[in-house]
């Protein structure tokens, strides 16, 4: 399996400070059901519960904060269920947005990559009391652009699936198929960001 965790990483990471809305964590079930189905949604609530750690998914309030050691657990739960590697995980977190017709259309008829990005930062921070995203870059004519991610460092599953998010976005901004690739990692030796590259 691609991604590890030990049990005192976990217990680090539901005490590491922060929180996340319910909204979040329910697009994590919506993609275990469109997926398996409520048998599989059973099967990662007992991963959840074996790593010491179990919620129910049916009672998570959309609205409503949750530690963001949470998500970190909701996303290992699942990549074991699935047993996902590093591709797969990028394709989930493509999913949140490419599963969405309504957000398909909004994203390529209002939004440049530019806006997108802006409007991107501000979803985060309504979502999320960690972590701050940051556009470095937006270079249409280089048909590039670089974000950075600061103060989120819980675990590398979520640089993968930030790498499909960000990929989806761009490319339907863009109307073009869009790479990602983290170049610069807290996990790998950065001090406190994560900075993505995104061409197309």
């Amino acid at each position: 399996m691609y991604y590890g965790v030990t049990k005192e990483t976990i217990d680090q990471m539901m005490q590491n400070p922060g929180e996340v809305r319910g909204g979040v964590l329910k697009k994590d079930e919506r993609f275990i059901l469109r997926k398996g189905g409520e048998e599989k949604l059973k099967m990662v609530e007992e991963e959840l519960s074996e790593m010491g750690h179990s919620f129910s998914y049916k009672e998570i309030k959309e609205g409503d904060y949750y530690p963001w050691g949470k998500r970190s657990l909701s996303l290992l739960a699942i990549s074991r269920v699935f047993n996902m590697d590093k591709k797969a995980v990028e394709k989930m977190g493509r999913s949140a947005i490419e599963e969405s017709f309504l957000m398909r259309f909004i994203i390529g008829k209002l939004f440049t990559v530019n806006s997108i990005f802006k409007k991107t930062m501000l979803t985060w921070r309504k979502n999320h009391t960690v972590g701050r995203l940051e556009i470095v870059k937006v270079e249409r004519e280089e048909k590039k652009a670089v974000i950075r991610l600061y103060n989120l460092n819980f675990h590398p599953i979520f640089c993968d699936y930030l790498c499909g998010h960000f990929a989806a976005i761009t490319e339907i901004a863009e109307g073009k198929k869009v790479s990602c690739k983290e170049e610069k990692c807290f996990f790998k030796g950065e001090s406190f960001f994560h900075e993505f590259l995104l061409v197309w």
